[in-house]
């Protein structure tokens, strides 16, 4: 599964020091990472078998310098729609 991790970064200096996806558990897969040019704000692309598996490695490392909030995504990449949302007509085709 893909999970979306959004950090706000209290200290964008240790943070960015400290991510090294090549240290890393082997059971995450780090896809992404979209960094502001402060480096107070990302959001970054993992793979895992849970949010739960991201964030037991992600919390101790970065947890004290960084609120981060976790989700479960449709896809890495390109645009998806949510598949529990149900699809209706194309917004702005309405009647003409």
């Amino acid at each position: 599964m893909f999970i979306m991790v959004q950090h706000t970064i209290s200290e964008p200096a240790a943070f960015w020091n400290a991510a090294d996806p090549n240290t890393l558990s082997p059971e995450v897969k780090l896809h992404h990472t979209f960094p502001t040019p402060d480096g107070t704000r990302a959001v970054c692309i993992w793979e895992a078998a849970s949010v739960d598996a991201v964030r037991n490695v992600l919390e101790p490392l970065m947890g004290r310098i960084s609120r981060n909030e976790y989700f479960q995504i449709e896809n890495r990449e390109g645009f998806a729609r949510p598949s529990k949302v149900p699809q209706t007509a194309t917004a702005g085709a309405s009647g003409r």
